[in-house]
């Protein structure tokens, strides 16, 4: 009998070894470019963000903004905000009742006012400091360093002849004399170089616009970003009309001359604008646009010259329902940014608008109610309808309330066009120095919606395995660190965009910088 070898069991297929597909991997960048709008979504360049709430832009990324602390609280709604800077800095805050010293406990510096609509204006002469607030319902209010006095036709030892001070409603300072709007007319007054009193002059430009309304302000246009033989003044109506003059003696024809007139879309108030560098910006409802664009540009090209251009649609929204309150824009130093307050009169919405002053990046800032803004002693400061007023950027929740900041991308294709994609992991690098709590994830195929974000930022870090299903805790430490540790997923999309939001609420402003999100994805859908 013939021996054969053993056959050998076969092989089922199904007990093959399975071969593991490697995953790829993306980088998003930190949104660089701010909050962006305006582009299609398909195409896009990374580093923008589809919602950029509570984040300052920076030229690195994005950080998280601290919170707000109230200074003071005047119980009636704040309207008007001003500082007055000599040999010592004071911050004032306006009702439609009176003006109170903010920096002194909220104390009562004048009262029997029928509105807080101030415009005011600092202006020194030989005699002092002066800090001028008109309002176009009161008498005209002049402060001299110590002491506030209602100035008008005459009051001692400074009075103004010429036009009734309740009629005027903004004040500005140019070539060397203190101007002043007259409410509800196309008229501008001045009074002597130099002086905070006297007879004023009518200048009246009933002959120049030709769209009728009325003056809403005027402003000084510095071309060299000083105060030099080229500044311009300009005057701006309520219809979008803006008249530009240069020259120091308006009564003289040999040194006061017209440059041109202009126009553009209609300005969102007599507070609404700002001198940036050798440019006046205007808040308009187009968008913020530059004094120099509309001097070249005609009417209908402005809006493509706007600085708000990245967020040209959330502007046009709020333009439209927003407008029976002036808005205001200050340059905050210390945050390094362009602040556009958006107040609402129904207080339905608090927020407003930071762009870097650098990179002109943009995003937005929810939970604050600013009415009115202001600069004291090197600090960015709110008035609100609560009453309060308010420090920008300080502490680390808004005034003991929880807020949270979120950011989600912009939608990519993450190098691999046309299939779909499974998000396994998400690694968010952070440089911090705080302790926080952060919701990682992704959105795919244009869903905005957010989900429910961690509700402390104020936590210890994570023991090992016990860790929230989706959410990282990064250590705490005195230094600043890069943080960056893998958090699971599970989102499948033809195009994905990064999900992050952090709540806060300690006491110290957070120090959270976003750097760079890593994705580890797999081509292909998810199989059950």
């Amino acid at each position: 009998m013939q021996v054969r070898p053993k056959r050998k069991a076969p092989r089922w297929k199904g007990a093959e070894a399975t071969q593991k597909v490697p995953a790829e991997s993306y980088t998003f960048s930190a949104p660089v470019r701010g909050w962006v709008l305006n582009e299609p979504l398909i195409g896009v360049q990374p580093g923008g963000a589809r919602i950029l709430d509570n984040w300052i832009c920076t030229t690195k990324g994005a950080r998280v903004r601290g919170g707000c602390v109230e200074l003071v609280n005047i119980t009636d709604p704040v309207v008007g905000l001003f500082g007055y800077k000599s040999t010592a800095e004071r911050l004032f805050a306006a009702t439609d009742a009176g003006i109170f010293e903010a920096s002194a406990g909220g104390a009562s510096a004048v009262t029997g006012l029928t509105s807080g609509d101030f415009s005011s204006v600092q202006f020194g002469t030989a005699g002092g400091d002066f800090l001028y607030a008109v309002n176009g319902a009161d008498d005209a209010q002049l402060f001299d360093g110590a002491t506030w006095r209602a100035i008008d036709d005459v009051s001692t030892p400074y009075a103004i002849i010429g036009v009734p001070t309740s009629d005027l409603s903004q004040a500005w300072s140019f070539g060397s004399r203190v101007w002043f709007v007259e409410k509800n007319t196309l008229s501008a007054w001045y009074l002597g170089p130099g002086n905070v009193s006297g007879t004023a002059t009518e200048l009246s430009l009933a002959s120049v616009f030709t769209k009728g309304g009325s003056l809403l302000f005027g402003a000084k246009w510095s071309l060299d970003a000083g105060d030099g033989l080229d500044d311009k003044c300009v005057f701006v109506t309520t219809e979008g009309e803006v008249a530009v003059y240069e020259g120091t003696d308006p009564g003289s024809a040999s040194t006061w001359s017209r440059v041109g007139l202009y126009n553009m879309p209609k300005p969102m108030g007599k507070r609404a604008f700002t001198q940036a560098g050798g440019d006046l910006l205007i808040a308009t409802e187009g968008g913020l646009i530059p004094i120099s664009a509309v001097l070249k540009y005609d009417m209908g090209a402005l809006e493509g010259q706007a600085v708000s251009r990245p967020i040209a649609p959330y502007w046009g929204d709020k333009t439209q329902r927003l407008i029976a309150k002036s808005w205001e824009m200050v340059k905050s130093s210390d945050i390094g940014c362009l602040v556009v307050s958006q107040p609402d009169p129904t207080g339905a919405e608090q927020n407003c608008l930071m762009s870097n002053l650098i990179t002109g990046s943009w995003s937005r800032i929810t939970g604050w109610d600013a009415q009115c803004l202001a600069q004291f002693e090197g600090r960015t400061y709110f008035g609100a309808a609560d009453g309060g007023v308010y420090l920008m950027d300080a502490g680390g929740s808004d005034n003991g309330a929880i807020y949270t900041a979120s950011f989600l991308g912009t939608f990519e294709a993450m190098g691999v066009y046309g299939v779909q994609k499974t998000i396994r992991q998400l690694r968010p690098i952070f440089e911090t120095g705080s302790d926080f709590e952060a919701l990682v994830s992704a959105n795919a195929d244009y869903d905005e919606t957010l989900g429910t974000p961690a509700s402390s930022a104020v936590q210890s870090a994570d023991v090992w395995d016990t860790a929230t299903w989706d959410t990282a805790v990064w250590d705490a430490s005195a230094e600043t660190r890069v943080s960056a540790d893998w958090t699971a997923a599970g989102v499948t999309g033809s195009v994905i965009a990064p999900r992050l939001q952090i709540a806060f609420s300690g006491a110290a402003r957070p120090s959270v910088n976003l750097v760079a999100i890593d994705a580890q994805f797999h081509i292909g859908a998810m199989v059950a």
